[in-house]
C-alpha cells in the first residue's frame, strides 16, 4: 500500500505567486523509503505523488504534553472538561489551541496526557491539503508520553529514551520522551543530568541525528545510535495517537473508508483478485446471455408449435396474430355452431347457481344473461348473501354485487 507521510512547517501556508514546498516521504510498498542523507523530498501539495494513505506529522518543537486529570466522559464536552482542567496551564487562549488526547478516558480521576498545538497554522494546512485533493487519514507527533499502563496504545515496549538533534540555531538539543512527560531541553542546559537522573543517564536508548550525534556522544560520554530523519518519521506511523480530534476529527468518514477500500484494491497486490472479479463477473455475463437465448429459442419454438397446430386444425386462417386467442375463437365458434353448451354459457352459470339454490326455496324471481354474465335481481338480503358466500367457493367463479343485483361470470382463466 503505497504512503505518503508529509512534515508539516511550523507557520501557516504561504500566500504568495509560488506554491510552498512541503517535505514528504513516500513509499510503493510501505516500506521505509531510502533517500540520499535520509532526508525526505521537497515539493508543493499539488505535486505530490498518489498514495492509498496520506499522513501528517507534526515536529518536536509544534507539539507540548500537559498531564490533566479528566473525568470519565465523551464527545464535545470533553474538550471543554479539558480547557476547564488546563486553563492555569495554558500559555494562550484555548480557542486558539488545538488538543488532543494520548487515550480516551475510561477511568474517573485517572491522569491523561493531553497534546497541545497551534491551531490556526494546523487548520490552514489541512485546508491546503483539501483543496489539493489529499485525503489526509491521520496527524501524528514525532514523539510522545510513555504511557507503560497496559492499555490500548499503550508503550509497554518501549523504554524511556531521548532523541538529540540539531536546532534551527544549530545549538544541539535533547527530546525526552518519559512516563513523566515529553520535554525539549538545550543540551547545555544545567541540571538536566540531575533531572533526568544517573540511570537514565547510563542506561536510557538515546538516538541522534547525524549532524547532531557527535555532539550527543561527547555529552554523555558514550555511543549513541544514528537515526536520519526517515527512519525517525517512518518509526513515527506506529503513534499510539491520531491528533485529528473533536473540531478537526475528519468528516464523511464512511465515504473515506470506501475511498481507502477502493485505492487498496488498485495496488499491485491486489491485481489477482481484480483479475477474479473481472472474471467472474464476465461468466456471469456470458452465463446470462446464454441462458436468455436459450429461453427466446424456446418461446420461439412454441409459438412455431402453437401456429402449426392452428393451421392444421383451421386450414381456413391465413394470418396468424395470436395463435392461442384464434384458437379459442375458432373453437368457440364450432362449439356454438354445434349446439353445445360450452364454459360461460348461460346454460354453466344456470347449473352453478342451481347446485347451490337452497331446496324448497322459490325459483329466481329475475334472471338476465349478457357478455359472459349472469345477473340475479330480486333476492332479499339473506338470500343475496347466502348466494354469494357459496358461489364464492367456486375457485372457477367471479361473483361481485351491483346494488342488489348479483352478478356471476366465469373466470378469464378458466374459461
Amino acid at each position: 500500500m503505497s504512503t505518503l507521510l508529509i512534515l508539516l512547517p511550523a507557520s501557516p501556508p504561504q500566500n504568495g505567486p509560488a506554491p510552498q514546498d512541503y517535505e514528504f516521504w513516500f513509499s510503493y510498498d510501505a516500506q521505509a523509503p531510502a533517500h540520499a542523507h535520509g532526508h525526505g523530498q521537497r515539493a508543493p501539495l499539488d505535486a505530490m505523488p498518489h498514495a492509498d494513505r496520506v499522513m501528517l506529522l507534526l515536529g518536536d518543537d509544534q507539539v507540548s504534553w500537559l498531564p490533566a486529570q479528566l473525568p470519565k466522559i465523551k464527545g464535545a464536552k470533553l474538550r471543554s472538561a479539558i480547557v476547564g482542567v488546563l486553563e492555569d496551564h495554558l500559555l494562550e487562549d484555548p480557542e486558539r489551541l488545538h488538543l488532543a488526547l494520548l487515550a480516551s478516558p475510561d477511568t474517573e480521576g485517572q491522569s491523561h496526557w493531553v497534546a497541545v498545538t497551534a491551531r490556526e497554522p494546523l487548520r490552514a494546512h489541512l485546508q491546503a491539503m483539501e483543496a489539493a485533493g489529499l485525503i489526509v487519514e491521520s496527524l501524528l507527533p514525532l514523539s510522545w508520553p510513555q504511557t507503560n499502563d497496559g492499555k490500548p496504545g499503550g508503550d509497554e515496549d518501549r523504554e524511556d529514551g531521548g532523541h538529540v538533534f540539531a536546532g534551527s540555531d544549530d545549538r544541539a538539543r535533547l527530546r525526552v520522551s518519559r512516563a513523566d512527560g515529553v520535554a525539549t531541553f538545550p543540551l547545555d542546559s544545567g541540571g538536566l543530568r540531575a533531572w533526568l537522573g544517573e540511570d537514565w543517564w547510563a542506561d536510557a536508548p538515546v538516538t541522534a541525528s547525524p549532524a547532531a550525534s557527535a555532539a550527543a556522544e561527547q555529552w554523555l560520554g558514550r555511543k549513541v545510535r544514528v537515526v536520519n530523519d526517515t527512519d525517525r518519521v517512518w518509526a513515527a506511523r506506529k503513534a499510539p495517537v491520531n491528533l485529528l480530534q473533536f473540531d478537526l476529527t475528519p468528516r464523511q468518514r464512511g465515504w473515506r473508508r470506501v475511498h481507502q477500500a477502493w485505492q487498496t484494491l488498485q495496488s499491485p497486490t491486489w491485481r489477482p483478485f481484480r483479475w477474479g472479479v473481472i472474471g467472474l463477473i464476465a461468466v456471469q455475463v456470458i452465463g446470462l446471455n446464454a441462458m436468455a437465448w436459450q429461453q427466446g429459442r424456446a418461446i420461439d419454438a412454441r409459438k412455431a408449435e402453437q401456429e402449426s397446430l392452428l393451421r392444421q386444425a383451421f386450414p381456413q386462417i391465413r394470418v396468424v396474430r395470436d395463435a392461442r386467442a384464434q384458437m379459442v375463437r375458432e373453437t368457440e365458434a364450432l362449439r356454438g355452431g354445434a349446439g353445445q353448451v360450452g364454459p360461460g354459457d348461460l346454460e354453466d352459470l344456470l347449473g352453478a347457481v342451481a347446485r347451490v339454490w337452497p331446496q324448497g326455496e322459490p325459483p329466481l324471481p329475475n334472471v338476465r344473461f349478457e357478455q359472459g354474465r349472469l345477473l340475479l335481481a330480486g333476492l332479499t338480503p339473506p338470500q343475496r348473501a347466502q348466494l354469494r358466500d357459496r358461489l364464492g367457493q367456486d375457485p372457477a367463479l367471479r361473483v361481485s354485487e351491483d346494488g342488489e343485483t348479483l352478478q356471476l361470470s366465469l373466470r378469464p382463466d378458466n374459461r
